[in-house]
């Protein structure tokens, strides 16, 4: 049997900014690169992973496939795009043509970031993501609480489609607001094309 981590991030905030980032996450404010994980994947078991994307950048998406094409344990890549663009479906095409191209399993945005908590449901991010499936990828869902009803609307927009709810729609743990978040992500777990 092959066991997978199904969701790591790889980094270097001496290369690159992280918003997300904060004086709070100081303990991982350093590079972290294939050479630190592979020791952790080996002494726990783990076969192969999927690397998620950590910035809004085709940059960073390209450099993920590449690093996945030479890291035999990187049997796939989350990465981004930009859904707005109209064109998504050639960004896609393209990512996919390049090195690693073909460990390219996924896109994801991060929609918490988003102003609007109806981002998801704008006519051009669903054209992007009608383009994200029509390719064969999943969508990973990196939302909170209140982005969690678009995020729903979504995945029930798009049947046939795969979706992930990553880091759980993070829970308000430390705020305690857990019934909201609780009763808006209730219904994924019966929705058949959420992970």
């Amino acid at each position: 049997m092959i066991t997978v981590d199904a969701h790591h991030h790889f980094w270097d905030p001496t290369r690159a900014s992280y918003p997300w980032m904060t004086d709070e996450l100081a303990a991982i404010r350093r590079p972290f690169g294939p050479a630190d994980l592979r020791p952790l994947l080996a002494a726990n078991g783990i076969d192969r992973t999927i690397l998620v994307q950590t910035r809004s950048s085709l940059d960073e998406t390209r450099e993920f496939l590449a690093t996945a094409a030479a890291n035999e344990f990187v049997a796939g890549v989350v990465g981004w795009v930009d859904l707005t663009a109209p064109d998504v479906a050639d960004r896609v095409a393209a990512l996919r043509a390049g090195p690693g191209g073909a460990k390219l399993v996924g896109i994801r945005h991060q929609v918490h970031d988003e102003a609007d908590p109806e981002w998801l449901l704008r006519r051009d991010v669903q054209r992007g993501i009608a383009a994200v499936g029509e390719a064969g990828l999943a969508y990973d869902i990196l939302v909170r609480t209140r982005e969690l009803p678009a995020a729903l609307a979504t995945a029930r927009a798009f049947p046939a489609m795969r979706f992930v709810v990553d880091h759980l729609a993070k829970p308000p743990i430390r705020s305690g607001e857990i019934d909201a978040w609780s009763e808006r992500l209730s219904p994924f777990g019966t929705t058949p094309n959420v992970m």
